[in-house]
């Protein structure tokens, strides 16, 4: 038996959860047999490229983006589709025809911005029609597919996302440093954090025990780890493997052509 003292930055937790979500059973038979669906995001990006073996720009796939201090949007010009395969290969039509196809065998990957105390996620929207989730939460839900949520516990929040969810919407703020955007939460998806990754990686337990940092460890989680000998050598083998993934840079729209400027405390010029 072994126990190890594990420090993680965001970018680190990211890439050690995207390799833990490409080899879960059920996406690694949706990538053979069926449709797996990535929604656009920062911590889907490190999916993709574990399943691609390529290297993407990270920071231009997303839309929504928490980054220098504010909620805000990258540059409309760079907005990413989502990625669907089907049978590992890219799904030709558009994603949400691929939504209408898939069913209980069928993956759909989408990040988070919460985590809670009861392990329910959430995730932020600001477009008027409810953004990804808004568009997919219907199709998804009623049709049972398997819906995952890579999400680090730099996102735990103590506060239940039902009870977040009620205090959020784009019109619901007078002013802010930031984009307004409503907290939804995602019921049904299954979260996949830095406990999960180690658990389904290598089969050892990960107890967060503190958080947060400095001099380029803002945001970092660390665990203790605990495991048989032979797992808890290839804890430290994965722990080695991720260790040094460099950090997402800051990128967002210049807010005076941002699309969305009326519904943020910046842009609107109330902040």
């Amino acid at each position: 038996m072994q126990r190890a003292l594990v420090t993680l930055t965001p970018s680190e937790s990211k890439r050690l959860i995207a390799k833990a979500v490409v080899a879960m059973d059920e996406v690694q038979y949706a990538l053979k047999h069926g449709f797996v669906y990535i929604a656009t995001g920062t911590t889907a990006a490190y999916i993709v490229e574990e399943i691609s073996g390529e290297k993407i720009e990270k920071e231009k796939w997303t839309i929504g983006v928490i980054s220098k201090g504010r909620t805000c949007v990258t540059p409309k010009k760079t907005w990413p589709r989502h990625l669907v395969l089907y049978k590992g290969k890219p799904f030709e039509g558009d994603p949400m025809e691929a939504l209408k196809e898939m069913g209980p065998e069928d993956v759909f990957i989408k990040g988070a911005n919460a985590i809670d105390i009861n392990w329910n996620v959430a995730v932020f929207a600001a477009a008027p029609d409810g953004g990804t989730i808004g568009r997919t939460f219907g199709w998804t839900i009623t049709k049972g597919v398997l819906t995952i949520a890579p999400v680090s516990l730099e996102k735990f929040t103590p506060t239940p996302v039902e009870v977040s969810a009620k205090l959020t919407g784009i019109r619901s703020f007078d002013w802010g440093t930031g984009l307004y955007a409503a907290l939804v939460p995602i019921p049904h998806a299954i979260p996949v954090t830095e406990v999960e990754a180690y658990e389904i990686l290598v089969n050892v337990d990960a107890i967060p025990i503190a958080a947060g940092g400095a001099g380029g460890a803002e945001g970092s989680v660390t665990l203790v780890l605990e495991g048989e000998d032979e797992e808890m050598e290839k804890a430290k083998e994965i722990t080695k493997a991720v260790k040094g993934e460099p950090p997402l840079q800051p990128y967002t729209e210049d807010c005076s052509i941002c699309p969305f400027a009326k519904i943020c405390g910046i842009g609107s010029g109330a902040f």
